[in-house]
């Protein structure tokens, strides 16, 4: 797409009515209830996001926009941001985009389709495995030494080395593999308007405070943001290609994450891998987010804000900032994503 078509489209971005929805804290009825109940912080990034392209923001909870969807009550709406993710059952996950497909609303960031069959690790992992990407090997349930992923939760949420008997009960459904021992890495992918592909951002490894290569992100340190720092580093163009091709495998087509381990044997070797691209025989899939939290100072921030002149990303930043007073990395993110619909569209 030339500069001109991308600064038209832009333009044509306002007056446009986006609705944002999220779940209540302190919902009852069991379905809604599994959603995480979605903070003050990540509503508000998205709204400044939808004000700074100049489109007009409506704020809806999940229970009030099905409701409306369903009785014809809905007041005009070019674009829905489902704001409604990590639930325990995958099935309840489809609600909001399912309801936009119905409308033919486009719901960013993903149809139903794309958030069920990505947020599902076991068939993530088997497509990973068919696309050729390297995926730790499954194990039996009674084998010491895996980690266990429990499939239908986000945020690290269940996710335990050698799992207790309860444990397993508890969560039922789930993956065991083969630990990897290294390091964590989440990958941004984003759809690009001016290359009009998608593309691998920086990726994001967390660096533990232990220096341990066998400490990974858990559900406490995840949601305390504690006992690590963040290093960003580069993909190698051939890991780059494996991520793309996932990610097109499942019909993404405005953003998602990948989340994987670096095989690593000691900080020391992460350090020296921080100078170079990482490799993809590196790298060991775990999953793939087509729902991934979008606000400040979060993963596809800290990637973004260390872009530089040799991601086509940059160019794109640098146009958008140059259009938009007080642009924000949030605003990008959701402008790209429209411009996605745009091109499916034409």
């Amino acid at each position: 797409m030339k500069q001109e078509m991308y600064l038209s489209l832009l333009d044509e971005l306002r007056g446009k009515t986006i609705i944002l929805v999220y779940s209540f804290r302190g919902e009852q009825e069991e379905g809604l209830k599994q959603y995480d109940a979605w903070k003050s912080d990540v509503i508000s990034d998205w709204l400044s996001a939808i004000e700074e392209i100049g489109c007009l923001p409506l704020i809806m909870d999940v229970r009030t926009f099905v409701f409306k969807a369903m009785n014809n009550s809905l007041p005009q709406t070019d674009f829905v941001v489902n704001l409604c993710n990590g639930t325990i059952s995958l099935s309840t996950l489809g609600l909001v985009p399912a309801t936009c497909g119905f409308l033919n609303i486009p719901c960013i960031p993903c149809n139903a389709y794309v958030s069920l069959v990505g947020e599902n690790k076991h068939y993530s992992n088997l497509i990973a495995r068919a696309k050729g990407m390297n995926v730790p090997r499954d194990l039996n349930i009674n084998d010491n030494g895996g980690i266990f992923r429990p499939i239908g939760f986000g945020s690290s949420k269940g996710v335990v080395k050698n799992p207790s008997q309860e444990h397993i009960n508890t969560y039922r459904s789930y993956v065991y593999q083969e630990f990897i021992n290294g390091f964590d890495i989440t990958t941004p992918i984003m759809y690009n308007p001016l290359s009009e592909q998608l593309e691998v951002m920086p990726a994001v490894v967390y660096y533990p405070n232990s220096k341990d290569n066998s400490w990974f992100l858990g559900e406490e340190e995840k949601s305390k943001h504690m006992g690590y720092e963040k290093i960003c580093v580069n993909l190698s163009d051939e890991a780059k290609c494996y991520y793309i091709n996932m990610a097109k495998s499942l019909l993404v087509d405005t953003y998602c994450r990948i989340d994987a381990r670096i095989k690593c044997k000691s900080i020391s070797e992460l350090i020296d891998r921080k100078n170079r691209p990482i490799e993809h025989s590196e790298l060991f899939f775990l999953e793939i987010n087509p729902m991934p939290t979008i606000k400040k100072n979060i993963n596809f921030h800290t990637s973004l804000s260390s872009l530089t002149d040799e991601y086509n990303m940059k160019n794109c930043w640098d146009l958008y900032s140059s259009q938009i007073q007080n642009a924000t990395l949030t605003g990008l993110i959701l402008s790209n994503s429209i411009m996605a619909y745009f091109k499916a569209k034409h």
